[in-house]
């Protein structure tokens, strides 16, 4: 009989830990009429925030060059620009939502304290996982984000429109611009929660020992 690996023979754990930790979070109490505006100040409701908003910003702009480059072809070339365009304006919308987010649980760090589920998010644990299919299909989008307006500068290059062309390359710069600040954007994720402890000086609790497997 084949030996199971420490991963393998772990995993009914793990998934126990994860399923426990999930629940933990939905049993957090609801806060969001207690929100108050002044209790997270304005310079840390922002902070971290300025990497999603060039991301956003610089997404628009490749929207807008691809359509420049797009101008004389025929309609169903603009779907990059429709793309491209959507995922700005949608990241632009999301620094909005990340804020009112921030002052809910700043309300709810003041209110009852931080939890086991905090400690597992300063520590980067991500509880809540993706099957495969989702994460194959992000990643084709992603590839397809950078790959569409690279397409398209290679077909107004192609057909002799340098001004499209250039239009193109912008948009192509603005894109992979965008993609780098979405990473450091990522990479802050979580910072501004770190800041609000320091403030109100409030500990971040151990984890139970069953969920210590989730620490790894």
């Amino acid at each position: 009989m084949r030996a199971l690996t420490p991963t393998r023979s772990r995993a009914p754990e793990l998934t126990r830990a994860r399923e426990e930790a999930r629940a933990l979070r939905a049993a957090r109490p609801d806060v969001r009429d207690k929100v108050v505006r002044s209790l997270l100040p304005t310079w840390l409701a922002k902070q971290y925030l300025s990497s999603l908003k060039r991301a956003g910003a610089a997404m628009s702009v490749a929207a807008l060059a691809s359509y420049a480059a797009n101008l004389n072809a025929p309609w169903y070339h603009h779907v990059v620009d429709v793309l491209l365009l959507t995922l700005g304006l949608a990241t632009l919308w999301g620094v909005g939502v990340e804020i009112r987010t921030r002052r809910v649980e700043a309300t709810r760090l003041r209110e009852h304290g931080p939890d086991e589920y905090d400690t597992l998010e300063d520590a980067g644990v991500r509880v809540t996982t993706r099957p495969w299919w989702r994460n194959l299909l992000g990643r084709l989008f992603d590839l397809a984000v950078l790959a569409l307006p690279v397409l398209v500068a290679v077909r107004t290059w192609s057909d002799g429109d340098w001004l499209g062309g250039l239009a193109a390359v912008v948009a192509v710069s603005c894109v992979v611009a965008a993609t780098v600040y979405y990473l450091r954007a990522a990479h802050e994720r979580g910072r501004w929660r770190q800041d609000f402890l320091i403030q109100e000086r409030l500990t971040l609790p151990p984890v139970r020992d069953e969920w210590q497997i989730l620490l790894g």
